[in-house]
C-alpha cells in the first residue's frame, strides 16, 4: 500500500468518526429532550401569565418578610488580636418563616383539590 493510499484510508476513516461523532451529538441532544419531556409529562401545566402570577407572589413574600430584625439571626462575636470585635460566625435562622410568607402568599393564587386516591393512598400507608 502507498502512502497516497493510506493517506486516503485514514481521511476516511477520520471522516466516518466525525460524522458519528456527530449523529452522537444529535442522538444525546434528543435523549436529553425525551428525558425532559418524561419527567415534565405528569406536571400540571402553567401558562406564562400564571408563572408571573407565582413570581410576583413569591417576590412579595419575601419583600414582606423583615429581614432586618436581629432576632432572625445568630452571631457569636469574638475578640480580634487587634481588640476588635469581630463576628466569628454569621447565621439566618429563621428559613422556616420565609418559607411560610412565601406560602402564605402563593396560597391566595390556589384552590386544593379534592384528591379521593390521595385519601386512601394515605390510609394504606399508615
Amino acid at each position: 500500500m502507498t502512502k497516497e493510499e493510506l493517506q486516503v484510508k485514514i481521511d476516511v476513516l477520520e471522516t466516518i468518526i466525525s460524522d458519528a461523532n456527530i449523529e452522537n451529538a444529535k442522538h444525546a441532544e434528543q435523549l436529553k429532550t425525551m428525558r425532559k419531556q418524561l419527567e415534565d409529562v405528569d406536571k400540571p401545566k402553567l401558562t406564562p401569565a400564571q408563572f408571573e402570577k407565582i413570581y410576583t407572589a413569591i417576590e412579595m413574600g419575601i419583600e414582606t418578610f423583615d429581614f432586618d430584625d436581629l432576632g432572625n439571626y445568630s452571631i457569636d462575636y469574638g475578640i480580634g488580636y487587634d481588640n476588635r470585635v469581630t463576628c466569628e460566625s454569621f447565621c439566618f435562622d429563621n428559613v422556616s418563616d420565609v418559607a411560610q410568607v412565601v406560602y402564605n402568599h402563593l396560597e391566595v393564587l390556589f384552590a386544593e383539590a379534592d384528591c379521593p386516591d390521595e385519601d386512601t393512598n394515605q390510609e394504606n400507608q399508615d
